[in-house]
């Protein structure tokens, strides 16, 4: 039996396992999908990503919920982080020369510690090759701690790290089909720097590694061996423009910022098994603009706000890669509220954006921060 021979077999019974193995656990969707790539079987790849992408640690539209929700996160917690201590927080802080900066000197410490805790909830839902709808829901919970020093009034350093653990599940709708669960968590550590550049505008930016996990099963149940796990490692760097403006008790801020963010999968591990080509680099470079109104009421300002996001570029290594399901540009609308205490030196926020516009996806985030300046 010759080489292509066993190939279209192979194939054939893939497909006649619902579409691409869509009644197959997730371990044997990876180890059938290694041996398309060790046969350059690009047509059959392509259907076994289509199907099931919750089955690749390393799937293009897996590894988008993962930068958004994780990397995304962490640029802007560490941008509003500068913005709390450069920024002027209140109608009257403007209007007083002394009280600029509230970085060194002048009315604080210059030592900040921040947090911030945000709740990323998406869906994606697209019709597979098979003809029937993928549907892909990830949360993810991301902890983000800060520090950072004032080197003089109008510059900062400091250190940052994210925590994020979730969890989702996944379906391709054939009638024989059953749900994918699966966990991910990982870190990243990221130094930061951060500048104010006259009273309107603020420059923050920062460059984060880290580690990353996603595993895969055919049912909750801890005892079952069926599954997959892939291993990542994360690298970022972002910088970020912002402006500020007081006009009486009206607050307009904007941004300007761009990301940069690769997330390199090994090949995925089935029952002990490593599964050799199953692995991908994924790479995003994203845009973002974005503007909001908030009012000042007495220690308290609520806010609204409207941000553009467009992915520039966004690219897989991983073979047989289907066309973008997802679309690469949203508009996303935030609303929250902020308190400060200047008396303690303190300010924190609750905020829920949404994202809007992109082709077959939906997101949203819950997010709160503290700031605590000494």
């Amino acid at each position: 039996m010759n080489h292509q021979l066993k190939t279209n077999l192979a194939g054939l019974a893939l497909l006649a396992v619902s579409g691409v193995a869509s009644a197959s656990p997730c371990d044997d969707v990876v180890t059938q999908y290694a041996g398309f790539v060790s046969s350059s079987d690009t047509a059959n790849a392509n259907q076994a990503l289509s199907n099931h992408p919750e089955c690749f640690g390393g799937g293009a539209t897996t590894s988008q919920v993962q930068i958004n929700s994780t990397t995304v996160q962490q640029v802007n917690a560490i941008s509003s982080a500068i913005g709390a201590r450069f920024g002027d927080t209140t109608p009257k802080q403007q209007a007083s020369v002394a009280t600029k900066s509230m970085a060194a000197g002048g009315q604080s410490g210059a030592w900040s510690a921040w947090g911030s805790l945000n709740h990323n909830d998406t869906r994606q839902s697209y019709l597979g090759l098979n003809s029937f709808t993928t549907t892909n829901d990830n949360k993810i919970l991301n902890t983000v701690l800060g520090a950072d020093y004032a080197l003089s009034p109008t510059m900062a350093w400091g250190v940052s790290a994210a925590f994020d653990a979730g969890t989702g599940s996944a379906l391709n709708a054939n009638p024989a089909n059953f749900v994918n669960n699966m966990t991910s968590k990982g870190y990243t550590i990221a130094p930061y720097f951060g500048m104010q550049i006259n009273n309107e505008l603020t420059l923050d930016a920062s460059a984060g590694l880290g580690k990353g996990e996603v595993a895969i099963a055919k049912s909750a149940d801890p005892l079952s061996t069926s599954g997959s796990t892939t291993e990542s490692s994360r690298r970022f760097a972002a910088a970020n423009l912002s402006y500020n403006q007081w006009r009486n008790q009206v607050q307009w801020t904007g941004k300007l910022g761009y990301l940069h963010a690769e997330e390199d999968y090994a090949d995925s591990k089935t029952r002990g098994v490593t599964a050799v080509g199953s692995g991908a680099k994924n790479t995003l470079g994203q845009l973002h603009l974005g503007a909001q109104a908030g009012y000042w009421m007495d220690g308290f300002m609520p806010y609204a706000g409207l941000a553009y996001t467009a992915d520039l570029y966004r690219s897989t290594t991983q073979f047989g890669a289907p066309s973008d399901p997802i679309g690469k540009s949203a508009v996303v609308w935030t609303v929250g509220i902020n308190f400060f205490s200047l008396k303690n030196s303190m300010t924190g926020g609750l905020a829920y954006s949404q994202e809007e516009g992109r082709t077959n996806q939906k997101n949203n985030t819950l997010l709160a921060n503290l700031n605590l300046r000494f």
